[in-house]
């Protein structure tokens, strides 16, 4: 893994605030040329420190009205199946593994309150290896940070 420094360590935080900032306006807060930036950049994308660029969408102003979280409890012998089924659906956001009597938690958006229920019965429910699934809808959300992963597989 690539060995960072106090500068890379800036470089990420210009990036967490704004992943769209041009080399040259990081360059200008750095104290470095635009290619030593572009460099530096491209050696944690190699090295696995930056793992892609993402967007935050506001999911009202995308129209998919309800955050759902669930956790799913799931049979033994059947995590990793299930847990891969339901991170290929294009609605879930997040799937963690965690400790407790469910295993996964899930962050998924549907298109509306009233298709939670259907979504639920088509898309997880039917899936072998899912035991019971208990559900909270989202009400308002005060942070989000979807610049650390800080697990991988």
């Amino acid at each position: 893994m690539y060995q960072m420094d106090e500068t890379d360590y800036e470089i990420l935080e210009i990036l967490k605030g704004d992943g769209r900032c041009s080399y040259s306006d990081i360059a200008e807060q750095v104290h470095l040329s635009r290619v030593a930036v572009r460099e530096r950049i491209n050696n944690m994308k190699e090295g696995g420190v930056i793992r892609g660029f993402t967007v935050v969408i506001d999911a009202k102003a995308y129209q998919k009205l309800a955050g759902v979280f669930m956790d799913i409890e799931v049979e033994p012998g059947k995590m990793d199946s299930v847990a891969h089924q339901v991170a290929a659906q294009e609605e879930v956001a997040v799937v963690s593994q965690h400790t407790g009597t469910t295993g996964l938690h899930v962050h998924a958006y549907i298109d509306s309150p009233e298709k939670v229920a259907s979504y639920l019965e088509e898309r997880i429910y039917s899936i072998d290896g899912v035991k019971n699934v208990q559900t909270q809808l989202l009400i308002r959300q005060y942070k989000t940070n979807s610049y650390l992963a800080r697990y991988q597989e």
